[in-house]
């Protein structure tokens, strides 16, 4: 009995992977190889689903521009502020403290 289901096992292996095969092979199958490639690529470059290369650009330069304009108004924040001093050390000072 255990011989008969380890042949039927094989014999279902067998009949699936060359199905498998023979659909991967195939113009259909192809497409959904290539769809699958590029949404593993997608989500490795963001995880933004199926967004294209110019989607991802734009989105970065969105981000970094924001960010670009937080630090441009904490450095003018910075610059207002009347507790900011600009400290010079002396190059005798730091040998003082030697």
């Amino acid at each position: 009995m255990k011989n008969n289901h380890f042949v039927i096992g094989l014999i279902l292996g067998c009949a699936s992977g060359y199905l498998a095969s023979k659909y991967l092979t195939s113009e259909s199958g192809q497409k959904l190889i290539e769809n699958i490639k590029t949404i593993r690529g997608d989500f490795n470059n963001g995880g933004v689903g199926l967004n294209t290369n110019g989607d991802l650009v734009n989105a970065f330069n969105e981000k970094t521009d924001a960010l670009k304009d937080h630090m441009a108004e904490t450095v003018d924040k910075i610059k207002d502020d009347e507790d900011t001093s600009n400290i010079v050390f002396n190059e005798d000072d730091l040998n003082d403290e030697e």
